[in-house]
């Protein structure tokens, strides 16, 4: 397998693992975790970065009152990317970033008048598929271009576009005289003419 082949069929390999739920058999890029005491009104939450296609594991432990509160995703700018709505103890959340940028895991106790909320958080970051993705991309073009040139496709596009017209005469193998094809014979010494795949 020439070296065109081999990066091509590797960027195939790894753009289609880029899209399978590979994380649980990898090791985590980081982790982090911590706890809210939410009173009544509040919302908070920590944050998080994260590139395009990277995935983020959430836990969630909630105590106090109906052990519920709501929890959304927002992106640098404020803007609500994920809303999981009202969530319970024990929630678990994978979710994959859908640009480049800063995050906020945001836990709202907005719901409550009088009851504070405990809520315990941890999530864990991935960045495989981003990473396979992009390397499989490079790969790509890479393979493609050392295909064309080992294949010397350009030349071959180039020769096929500017391709001389064929000369109308033949070369006797005999005498070496010039003559039209559309001649059975040499007209110098009579030797009959060489046919060709072409002529037929």
């Amino acid at each position: 397998m020439k070296r065109g082949q081999l990066l091509f069929a590797i960027s195939v390999v790894l753009l289609i693992i880029s899209f399978l739920p590979i994380h649980g058999f990898l090791p985590k890029w980081s982790d982090s975790s911590g706890s809210y005491d939410l009173g009544p009104g509040n919302v908070n939450g920590p944050n998080v970065y994260l590139f395009y296609g990277s995935l983020v594991v959430v836990d969630v432990s909630i105590s106090g009152a109906n052990r519920d509160v709501f929890f959304f995703i927002t992106d640098s700018d404020g803007k609500v990317v994920l809303d999981a709505g009202r969530v319970y103890d024990g929630y678990h959340l994978e979710w994959q970033a859908p640009t480049f940028g800063s995050f906020r895991l945001n836990f709202d106790n907005t719901m409550s008048l009088f009851s504070h909320k405990y809520v315990n958080w941890s999530f864990q970051v991935f960045h495989y598929k981003t990473m396979f993705y992009f390397l499989g991309i490079g790969l790509l073009i890479l393979g493609i271009l050392q295909i064309i040139r080992e294949e010397h496709v350009i030349f071959r596009v180039r020769k096929f576009i500017f391709k001389e017209p064929e000369s109308p005469d033949t070369e006797c193998v005999y005498c070496g005289t010039l003559y039209s094809k559309t001649l059975d014979k040499c007209p110098n010494c009579n030797a009959p003419r060489k046919r060709t795949r072409k002529d037929n």
